[in-house]
């Protein structure tokens, strides 16, 4: 017994030592690109470190020089926004700015709304990799590559048109990224509580949004992270339950996470190229019912690539890949909500 403990007891420490070096690595990933900011010294409104300052006033004057948009264009737009929220005003929780509905969203949540609780965590999670995916820094980085070898905008219409829909484009990314800032990050640290309330409230897509939403915490604050990482490990637990129940429900989203973590891109569980090889087969023939190559699937098995895999470990994943389907898929309609309408077709 005393022996079984210490055994207990020691795989618990490694699986904890396993955890913190995988955040360690995401976290020592995303360093220099922007300085993190800890909950205690975050408030609502700070100025950011002047270095952000300054790419993100470079960022500002350089789509200031790119071609805009015409004012009939960006009208339109924003009257298709309109329209869509009045069509379903629920909508307007996601398609306007956190800063603006975040005081709505918190106090339906703290009152119970369950479905406010959902969209409030899944957007504060969203804050939390917008902060650190699309800094103004990351942003310029992304701009000088995309207009690489782009021609004169007076002198080509076309690439006038590409760039004024970069302009637009990357000045919503400016936005989201000072509405995540706004919002505070005392306020984005909430996200997962906020979450995993929804979630234990069945509210609809909450449990696999909180398995998502625990995918994306690699980088920022290493030494935060690991000083937590006993609550971060019992979220694990709780999204490798959460994923493994969408999973019986037949979820498709949850085969898109557990490829992505058997692939070892976050956490959720150690890389394992047969597991992934599984799940993406079981993917592969969830997707192909609804292209016409699910026959061609089942008859041919996964496409096999490079050497990890072993013939004998293949098709392991392939029967792997077919009881999944077959037991958690199989009887789910291929359209989750009906299939398309068909396009009409036009007279000869």
């Amino acid at each position: 017994m005393k022996r079984a403990a210490i055994a207990a007891t020691a795989l618990a420490c490694a699986g904890l030592a396993a955890l913190a070096w995988w955040f360690a690595r995401a976290g020592a990933g995303d360093r220099g690109a922007s300085a993190p900011v800890s909950a205690q010294t975050a408030t609502v409104g700070a100025s950011p470190a002047p270095r952000a300052q300054d790419s993100a006033a470079e960022l500002r004057r350089r789509l200031s020089a790119l071609p805009a948009s015409s004012p009939a264009m960006l009208a339109e737009f924003e009257r298709q926004q309109a329209e869509t929220m009045a069509r379903d005003p629920s909508q307007r929780r996601w398609m306007l700015p956190i800063d603006r509905v975040y005081p709505e969203l918190l106090a339906a949540a703290r009152g119970g709304d369950l479905a406010a609780a959902s969209v409030l965590g899944q957007r504060l999670s969203g804050c939390q990799r917008t902060l650190q995916d699309a800094s103004p820094a990351k942003l310029l980085e992304k701009l000088d590559m995309v207009l690489a070898g782009e021609p004169d905008p007076q002198a080509d219409p076309n690439s006038r048109e590409r760039q004024a829909n970069l302009r637009r484009q990357f000045a919503e990314d400016v936005e989201r990224h000072d509405a995540c800032e706004r919002v505070g990050r005392a306020a984005l640290d909430e996200g997962m509580t906020w979450l995993e309330q929804a979630g234990r409230g069945d509210a609809n897509g909450a449990r696999l949004a909180y398995v998502s939403a625990w995918t994306q915490q690699g980088g920022g604050d290493r030494d935060a992270l690991i000083a937590d990482i006993e609550r971060i490990a019992a979220r694990r637990a709780l999204a490798r339950e959460w994923l493994e129940q969408g999973r019986t429900a037949g979820e498709e989203q949850a085969l898109d996470l557990y490829v992505d973590a058997y692939a070892g891109q976050n956490g959720l569980y150690a890389r394992d190229p047969l597991q992934e090889q599984a799940y993406r087969y079981a993917r592969d023939l969830v997707r192909g019912r609804r292209t016409g190559e699910f026959d061609a699937l089942w008859s041919d098995g996964p496409r096999r690539y490079g050497t990890e895999l072993t013939s004998a470990q293949w098709e392991a994943a392939e029967a792997q890949g077919r009881g999944i389907f077959k037991q958690y898929y199989e009887a789910r309609p291929a359209w989750r909500h009906g299939p398309p309408p068909r396009l009409p077709t036009q007279g000869r």
